[in-house]
């Protein structure tokens, strides 16, 4: 099984197909990594909400310290004709707020698009379908392939990715601001804002 938690640096592009290989022979499913680069945030009691589809694997319960990455899957269910739609949300530890990310791989692709979205919220939210619809409609990030980059709160940054296959990748960073003076992705937020 290669859904869980792992080191960064072992978080590749052949795991992530992997993944998907994994999931089994559907044309709508999403193999996704959030990756917690900042040394000073963990994140912890992880949910899950699947508005659509199904997922092969339990949500892991491990904390995502730094330098850890999750990396999990969700598909479509055979003979139903939606694709797979959700939110996953991260308690972050010792403060009031919550880190949650939606993702939606829908099954008409004539009508609809690839969408994720990334957002730290006050207070400790709850995975549902609430939740969902509000992340839905909050000006998410398209599957297009493009990377886009943008502010969570006070401390934190993001950037993050998604394909706009039926069967896509997303890949998210999270960064600490007092950590990131010295990484490319300093560099790159600070010629982008």
């Amino acid at each position: 099984m290669i859904a869980g938690i792992y080191d960064v640096s072992e978080i590749t592009p052949s795991l992530m197909k992997n993944l998907l290989k994994e999931l089994g022979d559907v044309n709508r499913k999403v193999a996704i990594a959030i990756k917690n680069l900042s040394p000073e945030v963990v994140f912890e009691k992880p949910e899950v909400y699947i508005q659509y589809g199904k997922s092969n694997y339990l949500l892991p319960i491990t904390k995502l310290s730094s330098d850890k990455g999750l990396v999990w899957g969700a598909r479509k269910v055979a003979s139903v004709a939606a694709g797979t739609v959700g939110v996953i949300v991260y308690h972050i530890k010792d403060r009031n707020e919550s880190l949650a990310f939606m993702w939606s791989v829908p099954f008409n692709n004539a009508f609809y698009s690839n969408w994720w979205n990334l957002k730290v919220y006050k207070g400790r939210v709850r995975a549902n379908q609430e939740l969902y619809d509000k992340m839905y409609h909050e000006l998410p990030h398209q599957g297009d392939n493009k990377v886009y980059r943008g502010v969570l709160s006070d401390d934190l940054l993001y950037k993050g990715s998604m394909g706009n296959s039926g069967t896509p990748t997303i890949e998210v960073e999270i960064l600490n601001y007092s950590t990131i003076s010295t990484t490319p992705f300093v560099k790159e937020m600070k010629q982008n804002f």
